[in-house]
């Protein structure tokens, strides 16, 4: 009969078509996250550039609790014995409380720690805490002499980041920083435009 010849016809074509829909229905798989690795060996950059801003601005009188807040950006790096091959740039970010908000406080230096997040995301961050500074014609030099630095996470070395160090310049000098002190507005920020890091 002819009716039942169709049908007949039809139907495996219509199983066929079914399997095939139920087929492409199904999810490819997503790739796995990229491995982020505790970089070994030493990181060395050029370059620093950034904010150091205090809140509230510090004055020549000033006598309330403030915070000083650090974020500085790392370019021009290069790692060495690391079994990372390549370190495009970093940011590091820091905090810390003092006990008033007047400029004779920089010249009581804290421990800083500092969180440095590396590009690319697949290293690790560092976390790097230097023992003070000391302030010089053109900026701060991390740790003071004489101060200590310790590093956990990459670019640690085998001595826990002994032997590392940083410099953060600014392009503002000392009778600018010293009228910004002494206005009614007082210091909000001091621009860090150059500087080095090293980590090993």
């Amino acid at each position: 009969m002819p009716g039942r010849s169709s049908i007949a016809v039809l139907l495996p074509l219509g199983v066929v078509v079914a399997m095939t829909a139920g087929c492409s229905s199904s999810t490819t798989p997503t790739a796995s996250a990229p491995r982020v690795v505790v970089a070994t060996g030493s990181v060395t950059c050029t370059t620093l550039t950034g904010t150091v801003s205090f809140s509230p601005p510090l004055t020549d009188s000033g006598t309330s609790p403030g915070t000083t807040s650090i974020t500085v950006t790392s370019s021009g790096c290069t790692a060495a014995g690391s079994d990372v091959a390549t370190v495009t740039g970093g940011t590091g970010t820091a905090s810390v409380s003092n006990a008033k908000d007047s400029c004779s406080s920089l010249l009581t230096p804290q421990p800083l720690t500092f969180d440095i997040t590396w590009s690319p995301a697949t290293i690790h961050k560092s976390v790097v805490t230097f023992s003070g500074y000391s302030i010089g014609a053109s900026g701060f030099t991390l740790p003071a002499s004489g101060g200590n630095v310790k590093v956990a996470g990459s670019f640690a070395g085998p001595d826990h980041g002994a032997s590392s160090a940083a410099t953060a310049n600014s392009s503002e000098d000392a009778q600018a920083l010293l009228a910004a002190c002494g206005s009614s507005a007082g210091l909000a920020s001091i621009p860090v435009t150059s500087g080095s890091l090293l980590l090993k």
